[in-house]
């Protein structure tokens, strides 16, 4: 059952590439079309904005603490005793003070 299901799969999404691909024929290639400036001058703004480097730094602190909770969520479940316990209390006194460490530096301050 799960063999025709995949099979399925495969070959639809074969059919709806060789559509795409058969009504995109009247397009033709033009040197124009594949540029990034089409008119003939360029642009009077920069094509690159800023990035913001407090963004960046909360997105780095979200993927740390996040790959860590998921990394306990197993913990609950499987009978590790007294060590597994004082284990995650460890890794929960590491990330408290990484987050205290972050708030105190002023990292999670979006706007000063």
């Amino acid at each position: 059952m799960m063999f025709f299901m995949i099979m399925e799969v495969m070959i639809l999404s074969v059919v709806i590439m060789m559509l795409f691909f058969w009504m995109s024929k009247g397009e033709e290639d033009k040197e124009g079309v594949m540029s990034s400036y089409e008119c003939g001058f360029d642009s009077g703004v920069m094509s690159r904005m800023s990035f913001s480097y407090r963004f960046f730094l909360i997105s780095i602190l979200f993927l740390i603490f996040d790959v860590e909770i998921v990394l306990m969520l197993p913990f609950p479940y499987q009978q590790f005793g007294l060590g597994g316990l004082i284990g995650v209390m460890i890794m929960m006194m590491i990330l408290l003070g990484g987050l205290v460490y972050e708030y105190y530096w002023g990292t999670l301050v979006w706007v000063k």
